[in-house]
């Protein structure tokens, strides 16, 4: 009789045994490392992909509010007055163009009472700076986009010889994910055509 055990069922009681806990502890580690990092990818992604919407969002906002700045200022008559929040236009039907930057709200709003293109609204949210400047028509001597700058100070004088305005704004956005903020720094050259 013998009573070696065959080699199959040598090799069948091995491999019904289960893992020794020394295994079970590296998988679980390898598992966990894994499972970290693929939450890490997660984590990165979402954040960039919430950054290049908001990115996109106040680029389109940006483009939209210039388009429609730059379309109605270069049809007004003139600048009539301006301060630091305020820009006010005659269009060339003697009527009122007038955008207000509310410091409280962050808003740049406009309305606009011409009868050819009617209208009033918020252009830009989140506006945290807005600063216009002032020049004249004619270019600095032996240059051709240099102006001479007109003081800052609130005169009819100097609004009405104004015919080229510089806007620069800054618009923010709070990302969805973290508290860092998406920001927009646009600057503008409008020419007064009138």
């Amino acid at each position: 009789m013998n009573l070696s055990a065959s080699p199959k069922k040598l090799y069948a009681r091995k491999t019904l045994r289960g893992w020794t806990m020394l295994e079970m502890m590296i998988v679980l580690t390898l598992s966990a490392i894994m499972l970290a990092s693929v939450g890490k990818v997660y984590i990165f992604m979402t954040r960039s992909l919430d950054a290049t919407a908001n990115y996109e969002e106040l680029d389109r906002q940006s483009r939209n509010a210039l388009d429609k700045m730059t379309r109605d200022i270069r049809g007004c008559r003139a600048l009539t007055d301006f301060d630091g929040s305020h820009l006010w236009f005659t269009n060339l039907d003697n009527t009122l163009l007038c955008y207000v930057w509310d410091t409280n709200a962050n808003t740049l709003s406009y309305t606009n009472l011409s009868t050819n293109s009617p209208g009033s609204g918020v252009l830009l949210k989140g506006c945290v700076y807005w600063k216009t400047s002032q020049f004249t028509h004619d270019p600095a001597t032996n240059t051709t986009m240099t102006f001479l700058a007109l003081p800052t100070t609130n005169s009819l004088t100097q609004a009405a010889l104004t015919k080229v305005i510089v806007i620069d704004w800054i618009c923010k956005k709070t990302n969805y994910t973290t508290l860092t903020d998406s920001e927009s720094v646009q600057t503008a050259k409008i020419v007064l055509r009138n």
